[in-house]
C-alpha cells in the first residue's frame, strides 16, 4: 500500500501526533478505536485488510461492510547497508502513517455483534497498542425502547 502520485519522495515526518478527527463511528455500526498513539507500516496495514476482507466475505445473506480509516502517507527513507555518514537521507525504503490516540481505525456494518467481538479481538492481537470497541447503543441492546444516544458500549483488550 502507498500513494500512487507523490510529489515529493522525501517529506519531513511530524514529532507529536496530532488530534484526531474522527473519535466516533462515522460510517458503520460497530468500530475498533485504538487508546494509544501509532506509527503502523503499510506491510502491517496491508495485512490487516486481508485478514479482515477475508473474514467478512463469508458466504451469507447480510452484506457485511468494512471500512478503513487508515492509509500511509509518509514515506520512510533509509541508507544502503555499509554507507558512510552525510550525503542525503537516502533512498524511500517503505511507507508509514502516524495514528494518534483515539482514533477510530476499523468500522464495521451488518455484522452480528459475538462476531464483531471475534474479529476486534483478533485485530487487537495484531496491533501493538491498546484497543477499544465501540458500538451505538442499538446494536448491542436489542430490547425496544428508548436509549440515551450518548451511551456507547465499551470493552478494553
Amino acid at each position: 500500500m502507498r500513494p500512487r502520485k507523490f510529489i515529493f519522495k522525501k517529506m519531513f515526518k511530524r514529532r507529536t501526533f496530532l488530534f484526531p478527527k474522527n473519535k466516533e463511528l462515522n460510517f458503520g455500526e460497530m468500530g475498533v478505536q485504538i487508546l494509544q498513539p501509532l506509527r503502523l507500516e503499510a506491510k502491517r496495514m496491508f495485512r490487516l485488510k486481508l485478514f479482515l476482507k477475508r473474514s467478512a466475505r463469508k458466504i451469507d445473506k447480510t452484506q457485511r461492510q468494512l471500512w478503513f480509516n487508515i492509509f500511509p502517507h509518509l514515506p520512510l527513507t533509509k541508507k544502503v547497508k555499509g554507507s558512510r555518514m552525510g550525503k542525503g537521507s537516502g533512498k524511500p525504503k517503505f511507507w508509514v502513517t502516524c495514528l494518534p490516540s483515539g482514533l477510530v481505525v476499523f468500522e464495521f456494518r451488518n455484522l452480528r455483534y459475538g462476531r464483531f467481538l471475534h474479529f476486534a479481538k483478533q485485530v487487537t492481537h495484531k496491533l501493538p497498542v491498546l484497543t477499544k470497541t465501540i458500538t451505538t447503543p442499538m446494536k448491542r441492546l436489542h430490547a425496544p425502547g428508548k436509549v440515551d444516544s450518548s451511551f456507547m458500549v465499551t470493552s478494553i483488550w
